[in-house]
């Protein structure tokens, strides 16, 4: 099937460059040609395929995500916790799909890579796999849930996930593992249920875990007075102060030294295998990535920093380990999380623009996995970067295409760039709200029509 797109704008995702009134020629599945405003506007009366004319509209590549959970029916997250049933994985899919993502990296890091292609060929979102299969990782998934893990996960490696077609090392360490989010959210709430009966929200979980570990997850950062404050606050009865203390230090702390280990290890792995490897950066890994930062090691890897506005660190944290990382020749992604719109798990876009108004310091742009899976989409990040005038147009779609396509080789076959040769992954939107998806186009076949319509089928 022939398909000729002109939009109002055509982003390539090459060289900050934009074509006005340009359009895209495809054929059998593929890019044939980019046409200026002239080659287009004679090629759109007389094309024999179909030609869909939309003035008003932003042609671009499909979007590459880099950091997302949830897309496979593998165990889920660092904590190698139970996988999600197949018709929310699914849904996730068709969530990002929806809004214009046509490739995204699995980054739980622990599955199969047999689960990862039954996603892949299963949906039309092209499903690529990351490892995390390290001794140190297995051991922080198994102490903090394990739920999801076979006796086959425990045995893989990354070796053995990369020749048999995994493209990353990643998402090394993670909030379940590490003291974080998956902590406050899931496992600390289930534990002080179990002691006391009691129910406490995210926010209040992360508040007694602080009180008892601070930011960094260190003992020695106990402050009983703040602690009997804050279980006072969540209504916490029929437990003491020492006891409450006992149980989210029995509760946190057993995965974080392995975490750190694995952390260690699959950046090693980056460097003797020459893979890309996504590394969990937020305050319990701080030190521990900014001592790996300074040892300089001339041994050339890509190694990305993960949500680097990660809202564990203050803003000022955030800011300089991302300078450390960029002297150091790291790279830094930074996620969308649900801080624009749902504001669900973040509410505050303060270290988001403080970062992305320093030229350099965030070199992509992911979702990472909010709440139940409601996190902001990649489009509407696109969207937010040009309208608070931290990236040009064509800057900003960079970084959600070409930009992690380059960075990780094998993760997006032409490049997610506009190109003669190219599969045909692409994305038309609404030229005055980037978000109002029109199409998503997927090896030539329309596969999303005004933000709806995902069809399953061979990525």
């Amino acid at each position: 099937m022939s398909m000729l797109i002109r939009a109002g704008v055509v982003v390539p995702a090459i060289g900050g460059t934009v074509v006005e009134n340009g359009a895209v020629v495809v054929e059998h599945g593929r890019i044939t040609e980019v046409l200026d405003a002239r080659a287009a506007e004679a090629a759109v009366t007389a094309f024999a395929g179909e030609a869909i004319d939309e003035p008003q509209s932003v042609l671009m590549p499909g979007l590459v995500n880099i950091h997302t959970h949830g897309v496979s029916p593998s165990p889920l997250f660092p904590s190698g916790s139970a996988a999600l049933a197949d018709e929310r994985w699914r849904a996730n899919l068709d969530r990002h799909l929806h809004a214009g993502t046509t490739t995204v990296l699995s980054t739980c890091g622990l599955g199969s890579m047999e689960e990862i292609r039954y996603a892949d060929a299963n949906h039309a979102v092209h499903v690529r796999a990351a490892t995390a299969h390290t001794p140190g990782a297995i051991d922080a998934a198994r102490a903090a849930d394990g739920a999801g893990l076979t006796a086959r996960h425990r045995v893989l490696t990354i070796e053995a996930m990369l020749d048999a077609g995994a493209v990353a090392i990643g998402e090394l360490g993670g909030g379940q593992t590490l003291g974080g989010g998956g902590q406050d959210l899931v496992y600390l709430p289930a534990a002080i249920r179990e002691r006391t009966g009691g129910v406490v929200t995210q926010a209040q979980a992360r508040a007694l875990k602080e009180a008892v570990l601070g930011r960094f997850m260190s003992e020695r950062r106990y402050r009983p007075e703040v602690l009997a404050a804050a279980a006072e606050e969540a209504a916490i009865t029929g437990i003491t102060t020492e006891e409450l203390r006992e149980l989210i230090v029995a509760t946190v702390m057993p995965s974080v030294g392995h975490a750190r280990d694995g952390i260690r290890e699959g950046i090693e792995a980056a460097r003797i295998l020459g893979v890309p490897a996504l590394v969990h950066s937020a305050s319990a890994s701080a030190d521990l990535i900014r001592s790996l930062q300074m040892q300089r090691d001339p041994r050339p890897a890509t190694i990305i920093a993960g949500h680097v506005n990660h809202t564990s660190h203050t803003v000022e944290e955030a800011v300089a380990l991302a300078e450390l990382g960029r002297e150091s020749g790291w790279h830094a992604e930074a996620s969308v999380f649900d801080l624009l719109e749902g504001r669900e798990t973040v509410q505050t876009r303060e270290h988001w623009d403080a970062l992305m108004a320093r030229p350099g310091l965030v070199d992509v742009i992911a979702t990472d996995y909010g709440h139940d899976g409601r996190h902001d989409s990649l489009i509407a990040a696109v969207r937010d970067l040009v309208d608070a005038g931290h990236r040009t147009l064509a800057e900003a779609v960079e970084m959600v295409t070409s930009a992690p396509a380059a960075l990780i080789p094998g993760l997006v076959r032409g490049g997610a760039m506009l190109r003669a040769g190219a599969p045909a992954d692409l994305l038309l939107t609404r030229r005055d709200d980037l978000r109002q998806v029109q199409r998503v186009i997927v090896g030539g076949e329309t596969v999303v029509r005004d933000g709806a319509g995902a069809l399953a089928g061979s990525a």
